[in-house]
């Protein structure tokens, strides 16, 4: 799964240093300018020994082309999903950890689960959904990994209300510790700029976008999936995967 790791980009000098600069003040003066918060310019890691939302899927797409659950049927609710990860050296305990959205539609709570190094979790909203394989839910986990997912432990909230979806256009996922602190954060099409310093991580991305939103790097942003590798999205597989262990651990 995981590729070899990349050289690092060459350290901007003299005249490209210059133009770094201008193109990085010019995105916070337009970010400013439209009322969104800025996002991170060089995004922190999650540290250990948390998990990071790796890919979400609020705007699935039309068509067929929209079946992330693999059931052959495109449901507008029922196939989003969010995916979360280990992304660390050392295996961690994701029990208790909670998924939840701005409004308070989505919450989901993990039941009893170690995630080892480099494995993955997948939560579909399971709205007229039938996922195969093992599949569990907030009061248990699946009996094994799902081979159908990349061999992601896949759970479904077992949805049954079509109300209960992320919002396409305005809403958040975050990621929280059992003790109710988030430590990761994906905010799309919010205006407001509330303070969220005290989360380790926030990232911004745009609404609508079609197809999932992808994270490629411990520290990068969010990305559109298509724009990574043409693919809609990849519920369990992490495109181009980064090297575990690339955040500093506390």
């Amino acid at each position: 799964m995981s590729r070899p790791a990349q050289p690092g980009p060459r350290r901007p000098t003299g005249v490209s240093m210059m133009n770094t600069i201008a193109l990085l003040v010019s995105a916070l003066l337009t970010m400013t300018a439209l009322g969104q918060p800025a996002a991170p310019i060089a995004p922190t890691a999650v540290p250990f020994p948390h998990p990071a939302i790796t890919e979400v899927l609020f705007h699935v797409p039309r068509d067929s082309e929209g079946d992330p659950t693999l059931d052959g049927v495109r449901d507008p609710v029922g196939d989003e999903f969010i995916e979360i990860a280990n992304l660390h050296d050392r295996a961690i305990d994701i029990t208790g950890y909670t998924l939840t959205d701005r409004g308070g539609q989505i919450a989901f709570t993990f039941p009893r689960l170690t995630l080892a190094p480099g494995e993955v979790a997948v939560v579909f909203n399971g709205l007229n959904t039938s996922i195969e394989g093992p599949v569990g839910t907030s009061s248990e986990a699946p009996t094994a990994r799902n081979p159908n997912f990349n061999n992601a432990w896949v759970f479904t909230l077992g949805n049954t209300k079509r109300t209960v979806a992320l919002n396409n256009q305005k809403d958040r996922v975050a990621l929280s510790t059992p003790a109710g602190a988030p430590v990761d954060m994906v905010i799309w099409g919010e205006t407001d700029a509330r303070d969220y310093t005290s989360r380790p991580r926030v990232a911004y991305v745009k609404p609508s976008p079609g197809c999932s939103v992808q994270r490629v790097r411990q520290t990068g942003e969010l990305l559109p999936h298509t724009t990574i590798d043409g693919a809609l999205f990849s519920p369990g597989w992490i495109p181009e995967r980064v090297t575990i262990s690339e955040a500093e651990d506390d």
